[in-house]
């Protein structure tokens, strides 16, 4: 990977600014491409190289994407409520933004394209352990999105464009640019910080992985040796499957002192176990951090002041989000306005 020059869209994210630092770590040359709504502050060692661009523009991603050797495509609005804001926004950019960078990487000869999309895909797995080929209910147009935005890449595949599709479990973790909307780390912030963890409904499953993993898999997907077949692949590990219930006492028991209250309310339909019995072999990538391991990350780093306020909306993507569009009052790119979505 030495000297290898990859792109990485929404690189200043939460998986994004993990999945640069590992790169450079490993030796690679990294342009990030960014809108900037998460308000990181950009890399500064010299490998890294960041543009604030608007992945919606095509001629931008010919730019940045001409002598690259792969690319990750993590950029996206990320997140039910996120999504359900501004639909035409959220199609733009998750949907329509996936069709210009496939093209940008065809028109330049790139070969591997690695897509974040989500487990959430799955909807409702009936009690079953969802695999890549369980039948995908989409319950939100973020899910609706990625499942659109899967089917382009396969029908763009062919023998000198091979995208990677990584269906991700819920990511959990310490992250560069923290996010405290997420389950595991806003019941672990508000366990040290309320001394109570709530669960709304309980019986639902959620299959989770550590933001870490997530990047190692990514890496382990943009530098392997692509198939003579479409690659899908679920993201995470078959013991990190939880219950809401049980994850919510699993987080009490490990920050210790904490009330679980349980609202038999649901506000979310998704229920889906995962199975992830091929990614390990397929990419040569095993998770080595559990759920507990994550607790006791986000518990230390929040006790230890790290984070000033956890409700801030620094660190909330739907805050964000809603402050950057009641502030930009997004328009599409002239290049997008003549394609719509079918």
């Amino acid at each position: 990977m030495t000297d290898n020059r990859y792109l990485v869209t929404g690189g200043l994210g939460y998986i994004g600014s993990v999945v640069v630092e590992e790169l450079v770590r490993e030796g690679a040359q990294v342009v990030v491409v960014d809108n900037g709504l998460c308000g990181t502050t950009p890399s500064t060692d010299p490998r890294v190289q960041t543009v604030i661009a608007d992945v919606r523009d095509p001629l931008c991603l010919d730019e940045v994407i001409a002598g690259v050797d792969g690319v990750i495509h993590l950029a996206g609005i990320v997140g039910d409520r996120a999504c359900d804001m501004d639909h035409t926004f959220t199609w733009d950019t998750n949907y329509l933004a996936t069709v210009y960078v496939a093209n940008a990487c065809k028109r330049a000869g790139v070969r591997r394209m690695v897509f974040a999309s989500t487990c959430s895909n799955y909807g409702w797995s009936c009690g079953q352990a969802a695999d890549v080929l369980s039948p995908l209910r989409p319950l939100s147009v973020y899910a609706e999105s990625k499942v659109r935005a899967e089917h382009h890449l396969l029908a763009a595949r062919d023998d000198e464009f091979s995208p990677c599709i990584l269906r991700l479990a819920t990511i959990f973790g310490v992250s560069p640019r923290m996010r405290f909307d997420l389950v595991v780390n806003v019941m672990t912030a508000h366990a040290v910080t309320r001394g109570q963890v709530q669960v709304h409904g309980g019986d639902q499953w959620r299959p989770f992985i550590h933001v870490r993993d997530a990047a190692g898999m990514m890496i382990s997907a943009l530098t392997s040796e692509p198939r003579n077949h479409a690659e899908i692949y679920n993201c995470g590990s078959d013991r990190e499957n939880y219950r809401l219930l049980e994850l919510g006492m699993l987080v009490a028991a490990e920050v210790g002192g904490v009330d679980v209250l349980v609202n038999p309310t649901l506000d979310d339909e998704r229920d889906y176990r995962v199975s992830f019995d091929s990614v390990s072999e397929a990419l040569g990538y095993e998770c080595t951090r559990s759920v507990a391991d994550g607790i006791h990350e986000v518990r230390d780093a929040v006790r230890s002041g790290l984070y000033a306020d956890i409700t801030a909306e620094i660190y909330d993507d739907y805050q964000l989000t809603r402050q950057y569009l009641g502030a930009r009052n997004i328009p599409t790119p002239r290049h997008a306005q003549a394609m719509s979505v079918r």
